[in-house]
């Protein structure tokens, strides 16, 4: 009842995204085991709000922080805030005596900058959003460019295709992608996303989560996770063969997603 709570609640605020909800929690949960959900409740006058949190304990419980969201996707407060109330003001406070470190990641889809104290550190980050027109031929017309209408036909004439992997049959070959760009993105990361995480994304995300593969002439050239969810679309990630990159395969992609979108 406390899951279907949450996410009805979120389900009536336009700024939530898949990230706060409890599928993406139990995602997370399946795919780090050492990870906690401890999302709270915030309560102010005349306002409520979800607040989802992961407890992230390392080095044998030596190090611990609290993320909203995980891994570094995005978290805070839903709603950001009702009228003058700064439910992101309410969180801090609820965050402050709880004894250990903490990163609130921002709401791109949320009103107003966060508000912090001033001994709380905040970076910025960017991301990109793109408010969909009514129809495909609104965005094949008005959107895209000359350059790239001409890149989607060229490619389609050289027989690259994009189709939905429905039962993510090759989300392991897009995983292989990710480990073969560490040498071109210098270096193993320093959080690896383990295989796991995707394939839970498939199997738990409740038909949230997409899995889009560009092949040619039956080799598989890359693919994209798309999460649909409360009216956003979020490219989440996607992975490609470094071989085949003169195919141009994200271009095909993305002008698929978004027209499913």
């Amino acid at each position: 009842m406390q899951d279907r709570e949450w996410d009805d609640h979120l389900s009536w605020h336009a700024e939530a995204t898949f990230y706060h909800t409890r599928i993406w929690s139990r995602i997370l949960q399946a795919a780090f085991p050492a990870l906690r959900d401890a999302g709270i409740w915030l309560s102010a006058p005349g306002a409520r709000a979800t607040l989802p949190l992961h407890e992230w304990r390392r080095l044998g419980g030596a190090w611990t922080t609290l993320q909203s969201s995980f891994p570094f996707l995005y978290g805070g407060p839903v709603p950001r805030r009702i009228g003058e109330v700064d439910l992101m003001a309410e969180a801090l406070r609820a965050l402050a005596d709880r004894g250990r470190s903490y990163a609130l990641v921002g709401n791109p889809f949320a009103p107003g900058p966060a508000q912090s104290p001033k001994e709380t550190s905040v970076s910025e980050d960017r991301t990109h959003i793109l408010t969909l027109p009514a129809t495909h031929e609104e965005y094949w017309d008005g959107v895209l460019s000359t350059a790239k209408r001409n890149d989607v036909r060229r490619l389609t004439k050289k027989g690259v295709t994009v189709r939905l992997d429905e039962d993510g049959a090759q989300a392991g070959t897009i995983y292989r992608f990710y480990r073969l760009s560490f040498a071109r993105w210098g270096g193993r990361p320093g959080l690896v996303y383990p295989e796991g995480l995707y394939r839970a994304m498939l199997r738990l995300g409740e038909g949230h989560v997409r899995l889009y593969v560009a092949e040619h002439e039956g080799r598989v050239l890359g693919g994209a996770f798309i999460v649909r969810w409360n009216g956003h679309v979020h490219y989440h990630a996607g992975y490609f063969d470094h071989e085949a990159r003169s195919l141009r395969p994200n271009v095909l992609l993305q002008e698929r997603i978004i027209r499913d979108a």
